[in-house]
């Protein structure tokens, strides 16, 4: 019988699993270099090896989550693929099942992750995972954001992490069950984005301030992953987005029960979440920047 293990990444052993993210996902090799070189850690990084070799493996990025009583820590399974020939033979169940018992151990709360496909939903709800997150997906015309951005005062703005933060722990703050990044996530979301042409646009308005994780799409049209606005700023943030970011329409990605845009746009499912300890979501929760 073969020798299978679970087991911590190792400093090293990085090239191998950029192999198995390469055969999963087919990404190119700019933006996967960049996740080992920027992101990769062993400590938040499961390897299931089968006779030394790395057969599957699982991301565990940490993040926050927005509670009642203050924000409690859990993970975010990422980039969770396995080669080919090990497939259909308990490789991610097990990583799965080892993931949770560890994030126990480590004192967190929960697990949470985005499938990438319908199919997955129902694979990760074998596991303990519950749809939870929403995002509402809404279509907005440069003319109307034109309109909207109307007299506002635009310009380039650099945000630090720090402020990027607490401008979305803001706008999370009463949606519970909202996942939190800290600046280091912030950070790597950024130059991750860039790797795919993408820019990130900031504003700022007396004591608003505001930012949109953006990219040009193949159509013409510009998709915004993330968008994080008070009312002051969001003026200048979409005026901004119209001068750095030039196109006929923009999709962007809201929280389900966010105030920008409210009741237009369609609701999708957008990640799962797994307790490992009690948590509370009031079913409006919103988890963003899935890197996907």
């Amino acid at each position: 019988m073969s020798g299978r293990i679970i087991r911590l990444a190792r400093w090293g052993m990085q090239p191998e699993l950029e192999t198995i993210w390469q055969a999963c996902f087919g990404d190119p090799k700019r933006p996967v270099a960049y996740f080992f070189n920027n992101a990769f850690q062993p400590r938040t990084c499961l390897v299931y090896e089968v006779d030394g070799r790395a057969a599957a493996m699982v991301h565990m990025l940490p993040v926050r989550m927005v509670q009642p009583g203050g924000e409690v820590r859990g993970h975010y399974i990422y980039a969770a693929s396995t080669l080919p020939e090990y497939r259909k033979q308990g490789c991610m169940g097990a990583l799965l099942r080892a993931a949770a018992h560890l994030g126990l151990r480590r004192g967190e709360h929960f697990s949470c992750l985005l499938p990438s496909s319908d199919v997955l939903y129902d694979y990760y709800a074998n596991y303990g995972y519950e749809e939870t997150f929403f995002i509402r997906f809404v279509t907005v015309s440069a003319e109307e954001l034109s309109q909207l951005s109307a007299g506002a005062q635009c310009g380039r703005v650099v945000l630090g992490y720090s402020k990027m933060k607490q401008i979305r722990a803001e706008q999370l703050s009463s949606l519970w069950g909202s996942v939190l990044w800290d600046e280091r996530a912030l950070c790597f979301a950024q130059g991750f984005n860039r790797q795919y042409g993408g820019k990130l646009i900031a504003a700022q308005s007396g004591e608003g301030a505001a930012y949109a994780f953006s990219r040009l799409l193949e159509d013409g049209s510009c998709e915004v992953t993330e968008l994080m606005a008070n009312e002051a700023a969001f003026p200048a943030l979409l005026g901004q987005l119209l001068a750095e970011m030039p196109a006929q329409s923009y999709h962007l990605r809201l929280p389900e029960n966010g105030a920008l845009f409210p009741n237009r746009g369609e609701v999708r499912r957008f990640g799962m979440l797994r307790p490992l300890r009690p948590v509370e979501h009031n079913g409006k929760a919103y988890l963003g920047l899935t890197l996907d």
